[in-house]
């Protein structure tokens, strides 16, 4: 079985065999509280979560931006479109005999470590002919031992030309001279329904903040893409403070249902585009709406009436 080839005709662009990893360094990183939140759901000993594997695959997806007036993140799409070609390749896998599960690993960390990637000062990982832009799926697997053949090690290598425009940039300020603190990154307070006031005031995007990556001189090549009409409708901000946000979730994953985030985002998304027009409908959905989603529709209401 040729992984990589299968890997490619599931879509991904590069597929890479790892040993199954440990990250003793990492772990003791994370419960020093450096990194955010979602790396909660990590798996902190690999080896015990998954006995039977002998075989970590990394696989990458590459994506292009949405055109700058979309104001919508191209993150989303491609890794909801990058999972479930991780689970037909899962499932190919499965036929040939092949048992595969999906890897909750720390995969930056990975990266660098084998050479594949360069962390940058924003600590975003590039990958050379990729940029920045890109979704990391992992799958455990068990391979026969003669097709166990691991991905080479290679050198650690510095991608990062440190000209500052992530730093410039950053609406939260958070990339400085010391390095990426999460606590200041936007997208960090993005994956709930309750917003810190400092995030709300500073967001530009729905699903995530990508000025970073706009910026960065290692992504230029990459051309943006143009928002099909299916999705301009589907990132309709008056159709999903409505409610009607199942198109949405057809494009980024059903996940992004969960805590009203998906209404909540695109309420505070209107606050800043001074979408008074919307307010009407605002009010009757913060009449009805409870917990951190209601505080957010009531911040979204009084920034808004501000402007009125």
């Amino acid at each position: 079985m040729n992984l990589s080839e299968s890997a490619k005709q599931a879509g991904f662009a590069a597929a890479y065999l790892l040993p199954v990893p440990r990250y003793e360094e990492w772990t003791r990183r994370r419960a020093s509280g450096a990194f955010a939140p979602e790396a909660d759901w990590i798996e902190g000993d690999p080896a015990a979560a998954w006995p039977w594997a002998n075989g970590l695959l990394l696989l990458i997806w590459p994506y292009a931006p949405y055109v700058s007036d979309a104001g919508v993140s191209g993150y989303y799409p491609a890794s909801n479109e990058s999972y479930h070609a991780m689970v037909a390749l899962k499932e190919a896998l499965g036929k040939e005999g092949v048992r595969a599960e999906r890897a909750a690993v720390p995969v930056k960390s990975l990266l660098v470590e084998w050479g594949i990637g360069a962390r940058l000062m924003s600590d975003l990982i590039f990958i050379p002919g990729l940029g920045t832009r890109f979704v990391i799926q992992g799958l455990m697997v068990a391979l026969p031992e003669e097709e166990l053949v691991f991905t080479p090690k290679r050198a650690s290598f510095e991608a990062c030309i440190h000209c500052k425009r992530c730093q410039n940039a950053c609406p939260g300020g958070a990339i400085g001279p010391e390095g990426y603190e999460w606590r200041r990154c936007l997208r960090a307070y993005e994956d709930g329904s309750a917003m810190p006031a400092w995030v709300m005031e500073k967001m530009t995007c729905l699903l995530g903040c990508e000025v970073c990556q706009d910026v960065c001189p290692l992504n230029h090549f990459i051309r943006p893409r143009p928002v099909t009409e299916g999705e301009r409708s589907a990132f309709d901000l008056k159709k999903l403070i409505a409610g009607d946000i199942q198109p949405a979730l057809e494009i980024i994953g059903k996940n992004m249902k969960k805590g009203g985030k998906l209404t909540a985002q695109a309420a505070v998304l209107a606050a800043n585009q001074k979408r008074t027009d919307l307010l009407p409908l605002l009010e009757a959905k913060a009449a009805e709406a409870e917990g951190p989603l209601k505080d957010t529709l009531n911040w979204v209401i009084s920034h808004l009436k501000k402007r009125e």
